[in-house]
Formats: structure tokens, C-alpha cells, sequence
């Protein structure tokens, strides 16, 4: 229908991390500037994640993998979130691995431009592994903002909401980001929370 506007998606991809915890907050800060929340889960996070909390919070069913998104297609997104990234997840998007839906999606994300924003949650002795940071400056330089890890403080996942708060005014602008608007969401996820 002509003129109808819908709200901007958000695919959000969370790993089986620790910090998946902390994921209420982000998908609320998200909701409230009016986009729609649709969860992945990788395969290690699936079986660890709480999918009837996280479908209840987005109202939309939980995509563990390839069988549930046939089930429930995913709306095409305008953004995406990684949060939490974990150290696997990174260095496999990094050199574009694409053997789970999550991958494929965000592989499909970064070539074709779409926003995305990474919250890496690795294990502390991996956060300093020389493959690890590779890999995240590989991600920066293809145009995705990374935030500060997320150790157990609300910082990285306020720079994260930040920065969808940025994309809010250009979701339905179906072109990549200019380098002006990535430069300003970059400085958002930046500082400090």
C-alpha cells in the first residue's frame, strides 16, 4: 500500500555468551525508538539462551536456525546488532565462514552495506588473542561500528542502542550509510557510557 510506513527491523544475532544476559535492556532501549526486534540465536547459543523469555520480550519467535526461518521467514532487516559477539563468531564472520544462519545473514548484511553495530563478549584470555583483534579491525574497516566489549558494565550496550538510535532517522533510507553518518555512529560507540 502506497505511503504506508512500517517500523524499521533490527536482526539482532546473540551468541552464547555470558553477557547474553544483559540483552533485556538493549532490546527495550531498541523497541522504544520504535524498531522491531527479531532474534538469532547462533548454534551455541541456542541451546543456552532462554528462547521463550527473548520471544516474549520481541514478540516475535526466537530463529535458532535454518528449519525455524522456514517456519517463520524473517522480514527483510535495516540494521543489524551483534551483541554479544563472541570470540568464535568474530573470527568466523571475519574471514566470511558461513556455516549457521546467523553467519550467512551477517555476511549477507556486510555485502550489501547494511548498518550493523558488534557488542564483542569474548572470554577474557581470548579477548587478547592477536586473531581476535585482526579480526575485529577487519569488521571496522568493512564499515561495521564495534563497541567496547562488554564486561559486565551497561557501557558497551548503551553505545550499541546509541547507535541503532542514529540509524532510527535513516531506517528506511534503503542506501549504505554516508561516511558522515558511520563516522558519527563510530564516535557514539566510542565513548565512554
Amino acid at each position: 500500500m502506497p505511503g504506508k510506513s512500517r517500523s524499521p527491523v533490527l536482526h539482532l544475532v546473540v551468541c552464547g555468551t555470558g553477557a547474553a544476559a544483559e540483552l533485556a535492556p538493549f532490546i527495550t532501549a531498541c523497541q522504544n525508538l520504535c524498531w522491531q526486534v527479531h532474534v538469532i540465536t547462533t548454534p551455541e547459543a541456542a541451546a543456552r539462551e532462554d528462547h521463550a523469555r527473548l520471544a516474549d520480550l520481541t514478540r516475535h519467535p526466537v530463529r535458532p536456525d535454518e528449519r525455524a526461518e522456514a517456519l517463520h521467514p524473517l522480514p527483510p532487516a535495516d540494521a543489524f546488532a551483534v551483541a554479544p559477539a563472541s570470540f568464535d563468531l568474530v573470527n568466523k564472520w571475519a574471514y566470511g565462514f558461513n556455516d549457521s544462519l546467523a553467519l550467512r545473514l551477517l555476511n549477507e548484511a556486510t555485502a550489501v552495506g547494511l548498518p550493523v553495530v558488534a557488542v564483542p563478549a569474548p572470554e577474557p584470555a581470548l579477548a587478547r588473542h592477536p586473531a581476535f583483534a585482526e579480526s575485529l579491525e577487519r569488521l571496522r574497516h568493512w564499515g561495521v561500528i564495534v563497541t567496547a566489549p562488554a564486561v559486565g558494565h551497561p557501557g558497551p550496550w548503551e553505545a550499541a542502542a546509541r547507535v541503532v538510535s542514529t540509524w532510527t532517522r535513516f531506517a528506511r533510507v534503503p542506501t549504505q550509510p554516508t561516511a558522515e553518518r558511520a563516522s558519527d555512529a563510530e564516535d557514539l560507540a566510542t565513548q565512554p557510557g
